[in-house]
């Protein structure tokens, strides 16, 4: 019977441990930065028109965005449902040029609140050497993430998302030269 309580005992302060652990974890603890440079061969004009007509993403990317709602015109506030491998998100975003000339989306609420994207565009020679036919994107990712999304990203490599920014840009582009 002894044997017993003592493997209660350790249980119970097992769980305890266990407890403390997850509630101690800050609500929002995972904040990360990812830049990357690519250049495409596409007039920076019609790169910046296709990242900033937020009403084409779920085309754009289909497996990734169930729907995009302009909610303001004048703010520039968005709704996405945007996700991978099944699991989506729903989030607010206001996506603007700033008066640098950049596309800015910054997040303003769910688990990615606080996270702002910035593409800066330079125009430069096309791959088959058209002046100004090309453009340079100089994109900074400033991940926050909270609740369920902050623990998931914490096991997913910077690459990865680097690779996932590279992989959406490289979408923008193919999108951007069929119009």
């Amino acid at each position: 019977m002894q044997e017993y309580h003592k493997k209660s005992l350790q249980f119970a302060l097992f769980i305890i441990v266990i407890a403390s652990t997850v509630f101690s974890i800050p609500p929002s603890y995972a904040d990360r930065m990812i830049t990357i440079q690519k250049v495409s061969d596409v007039k920076e004009e019609s790169l910046l028109n296709t990242i900033s007509d937020v009403s084409q993403y779920s085309k754009i990317f289909p497996d990734n965005v169930k729907y995009v709602k302009i909610l303001d015109n004048s703010t520039r506030l968005v709704d996405i449902n945007a996700g991978i491998n099944g699991i989506f998100f729903d989030t607010q975003a206001i996506c603007k040029t700033d008066s640098n000339g950049n596309y800015v989306v910054d997040v303003v609420s769910g688990d990615l609140k606080g996270t702002v994207m910035t593409t800066s565009l330079e125009k430069t020679w096309g791959f088959h050497g058209q002046k100004d036919g090309g453009t340079i994107a100089n994109i900074s990712l400033d991940v926050k993430t909270s609740g369920l999304l902050a623990w998931m990203i914490n096991f997913v490599p910077d690459s990865s998302v680097s690779d996932a920014l590279q992989y959406g840009f490289d979408k923008f582009v193919k999108q951007a030269q069929m119009q």
